[in-house]
């Protein structure tokens, strides 16, 4: 009624034509929700795209200055990555008991400086695989946890998109029922 007094709305032969308001904000409605879903949907799907490159470089146990350039949205994963890895090799007994036995015996068997930051570097590299091995695992359950995201974001998407086909046809008939028919015309 309030449509009505305020000139919003004309009446047709008596009636209140306010079918047209509800439609247009019902439309503007899943509209916008397609939209935001839409939008959600590419932000999850980058998301797993990210993870996917992360773990790809990881994989090898090592990363390079050239991935980190190439793969600047995981900057900060890297960083902390190579920090995990610097912080592990430090404080890990295992791994320095190994290279303290490694270096008692090249040094009574006389192994050259290189040599022995060579050994260095192996153990390192090995501990620095094992190190991204778990971080792949927990990849890999971030990864499943985006997927069921992604699922859910499609599924309510389908129900937005079919919601609004429904407004739209529905908009389409009012509109064509409404449309005064005269003898020979219509």
């Amino acid at each position: 009624m309030f449509l009505y007094k305020c000139g919003l709305v004309k009446s047709y032969k008596g009636r209140l034509v306010m079918g047209y308001a509800l439609f247009a904000n019902r439309k503007l409605f899943y509209t916008h929700l397609v939209h935001q879903l839409q939008t959600e949907l590419d932000m999850v799907t980058r998301k797993k795209m990210n993870l996917l490159t992360y773990s790809a470089n990881l994989s090898d146990g090592a990363v390079t200055w050239e991935e980190m350039a190439t793969d600047a949205d995981n900057y900060y994963l890297y960083k902390n990555f190579l920090a995990g890895c610097q912080a592990r090799n430090d404080s890990d007994e295992s791994i320095q008991s190994v290279f303290n036995e490694i270096l008692t015996g090249a040094a009574n068997d006389g192994c050259s400086e290189e040599d022995i930051q060579l050994f260095k570097e192996a153990i390192e590299n090995s501990a620095n695989v094992q190190y991204s091995q778990q971080i792949t695992k927990k990849l890999e359950l971030q990864e499943e946890q985006l997927d069921l995201q992604q699922q859910k974001i499609q599924t309510e998407l389908s129900v937005a998109q079919s919601q609004l086909e429904a407004v739209q046809q529905a908009e389409g008939q009012a509109i064509k029922n409404a449309t005064p028919k005269y003898n020979g015309v219509g």
